[in-house]
């Protein structure tokens, strides 16, 4: 039995990628994905990113596809931990901070692997499971509920796009207000 690092007698090279490098390859791919789309991004491109050859690409992470279906995850933040009547203003709150940390916004990132992934429908059912469902689950679990979290997300997903691709509100907006006025919008989708 051999482990990692070993090398084999029929082809010379390691019996299994080292765990950082298949970590690296699906970080790189994740980044690259959400920045470009699938279409746009190469082995090369992913390989440069990682900082490694485009053949230990392959061996960590096989085919583009198969590292768009692992890179394709959708972890959005924990729901804030506030009253649900205080929830609208923590959504678009928390939005805003990924924003100027320059994160992921999943709502931006799903829109982009939508339009450019292999499989949309892949995609738009590991968004329902990671996003839609924990805040459906969050607002009451019943059909009304899922009708009011996808509401929200239609809405957060105008805002994420509206800050990270239009630019607006311009970057000089008030944060404080921006959350006010938006997060009272989000808040009366909540509500029903």
């Amino acid at each position: 039995m051999m482990s990692a690092g070993q090398v084999t007698a029929e082809t010379g090279h390691d019996a299994a990628p080292a765990a950082g490098s298949r970590g690296a390859v699906l970080t790189a791919a994740a980044e690259l994905f959400a920045e470009r789309g699938f279409n746009q991004v190469t082995i090369r491109d992913i390989a440069a990113r990682a900082g490694l050859s485009p053949a230990m690409v392959m061996k960590c992470g096989g085919s583009k596809r198969d590292l768009f279906y692992a890179a394709a995850t959708f972890s959005a933040p924990p729901l804030p931990d506030v009253p649900d009547a205080e929830l609208g203003e923590a959504l678009v709150r928390d939005l805003l901070e990924r924003f100027h940390r320059a994160a992921i916004e999943p709502l931006t990132r799903v829109l982009v692997l939508t339009l450019s992934g292999p499989d949309p429908d892949s995609v738009r059912e590991r968004f329902a499971i990671g996003y839609l469902d924990p805040l459906t689950e969050r607002l009451g679990g019943d059909e009304a509920a899922r009708l009011r979290a996808e509401l929200v997300v239609a809405a957060l997903a105008g805002l994420a796009v509206s800050v990270r691709i239009l630019q607006a509100p311009a970057s000089g907006a008030d944060p404080a207000e921006v959350t006010r006025r938006y997060g009272a919008v989000v808040q009366r989708l909540i509500d029903g």
